[in-house]
C-alpha cells in the first residue's frame, strides 16, 4: 500500500518545516539542553560588555553615528533587532559605574515568523513572570538573562529579549524581576 499526501498536506509540512528551521537559526541553541550554559548574546551583542562601535559593525552602519541612530529597529534576517544603551541618566539611576555608560543594556529581537508556546522548548532554569499591571504579556527569564516576551491572548512569542544576566542586574539598583 502506497501513502500519498495531498497538496495541502506537503505545504503544510513544508511550513512546518520552515519554522522549525528558522527556531534553529534564532532560538539559541542551548534551550533545548538544560545541563549547558545559555548564552546571552544576539549575534556577539552582549548586554553590559557590547557597545554602540560594536553595534555599528554588525549592522554596517558609521562607527560615528549616534547611540540614537544605532538604536533601531533594524530588518535582519529573520527579523527585526532593536538595541537600548546605558545612558549616563540610567547610570544614575541604576547606581551603575561610569564605565558601563553607553554599553548595550538590552537587545530586542522580533521574529518575523510566527512562534507560539508550544514551539519554544524552555529548558530548566526558565522561570514564567509576569508583570502586575501589564495584562497583555507574560515572560520567561532565565539566569543568564534572556527572556521569551509572550502576547496572554494566543500565547504567540512576541519578543526574544537579551538583557544583563542576574548576577549583573544584582550589581545595580534596579527594581524587578522580568525584563528591562
Amino acid at each position: 500500500m502506497q501513502f500519498q499526501m495531498s497538496i495541502r498536506e506537503k505545504a503544510k509540512i513544508a511550513r512546518m518545516v520552515a519554522v522549525f528551521g528558522l527556531l534553529a537559526m534564532w532560538i539559541p541553541p542551548s534551550l533545548g539542553n538544560s545541563g549547558t550554559a545559555v548564552k546571552n548574546s544576539w549575534r556577539g551583542i552582549t548586554p553590559l560588555h557590547s557597545s554602540a562601535e560594536d553595534v555599528a559593525r554588525l549592522i554596517g552602519a558609521e562607527s560615528d553615528s549616534s547611540e540614537a541612530a544605532l538604536s533601531g529597529p533594524f530588518k535582519v534576517d529573520g527579523g527585526e533587532v532593536t538595541f537600548s544603551y546605558l545612558t549616563t541618566s540610567l547610570a544614575k539611576i541604576y547606581r551603575a559605574p561610569h564605565s558601563m555608560v553607553g554599553k548595550v543594556f538590552t537587545v530586542y529581537f522580533k521574529p518575523s515568523y510566527p512562534v507560539t508556546r508550544t514551539d519554544v522548548t524552555v529548558a530548566a532554569g526558565f522561570k514564567r513572570c509576569v508583570e502586575e499591571r501589564d495584562r497583555t504579556f507574560y515572560y520567561f527569564v532565565n539566569e543568564a538573562g534572556l527572556a521569551y516576551r509572550f502576547l496572554r491572548d494566543g500565547d504567540r512569542l512576541e519578543t526574544i529579549i537579551y538583557q544583563p544576566s542576574r548576577a549583573e542586574v544584582r550589581g545595580l539598583a534596579v527594581n524587578t524581576e522580568c525584563v528591562f
